[in-house]
């Protein structure tokens, strides 16, 4: 099961709560990121991959004509992940609708006031799509002040042992660096490849040969060891093969 995330840039604090509460409504299993001005977007954007964005096409109410919005999609539009993610406008712009459907092939668009009911159902629609992860994309694991850099593509599974943190590859090789939670390694990854299977280990779907619910052990591609499967991660591991 591939986790979603959304971004909702809205300079309105009231509103950006509200259209939070709104996609957390249709799935609360989203993650969703907020912004309230152009450069925290793209900090995320850029950071993280965003597979659903709500934009309000006017982000500086004390500046006349401003359209911040549009131009802030105009810019992600140019990066070739985000080329066509769903983007959903909130406006009070009719003038701007033609532009963004036509140019910027939004998804969708919401007047304010918004009806909550229809955000909802074009957020619904929208989270059937997924931005594509980069598979060969590159984390850098940090000792001794010095980065070392791994494929995540060429990443088996990582272990934490003694404060440590192991990160098993393909070829067999092992990089130990120092303890860091492994949720908060899944997170920076910014991957849906890899599945926390127990406390202490994480796994790469892309490598999982079989799974033995029964006995509670995973099997990998390039691995001799079967990797447990903690009791209270058994339905999280179920849950991302939709069982």
């Amino acid at each position: 099961m591939i986790k979603k995330s959304a971004l909702v840039i809205e300079d309105n604090e009231l509103q950006l709560k509200m259209l939070k509460g709104l996609v957390l409504e249709v799935d609360a299993g989203v993650t969703v990121y907020t912004a309230r001005d152009t450069a925290s977007a793209y900090k995320i954007l850029m950071e993280r991959t965003i597979d659903l964005f709500l934009v309000d096409i006017i982000l500086d109410e004390d500046k006349s004509s401003d359209t911040s919005g549009i131009k802030l999609v105009e810019g992600i539009r140019r990066i070739p992940k985000y080329m066509f993610t769903p983007v959903l406008f909130i406006t009070s712009l009719e003038d701007a609708t033609g532009y963004a459907y036509t140019d910027l092939n939004c998804l969708g668009y919401v007047e304010k006031p918004f009806s909550p009911e229809r955000v909802k159902q074009l957020v619904k629609k929208a989270l059937n799509f997924s931005t594509m992860k980069d598979r060969d994309a590159t984390f850098c694991f940090r000792k001794d002040g010095i980065l070392y850099p791994v494929k995540i593509g060429e990443i088996t599974y990582m272990d934490s042992v003694n404060h440590m943190i192991n990160v098993h590859t393909r070829r067999g090789d092992v990089l130990a660096v120092p303890y860091k939670s492994l949720k908060e390694i899944i997170e920076e990854m910014d991957t849906d490849c890899m599945m926390q299977c127990s406390r202490n280990t994480v796994v790469n779907k892309d490598y999982v040969v079989n799974l033995d619910i029964a006995n509670r052990y995973i099997t990998l591609r390039n691995v001799t060891e079967k990797l447990e499967i903690g009791k209270s991660f058994k339905k999280k591991v179920l849950a991302e093969y939709g069982l």
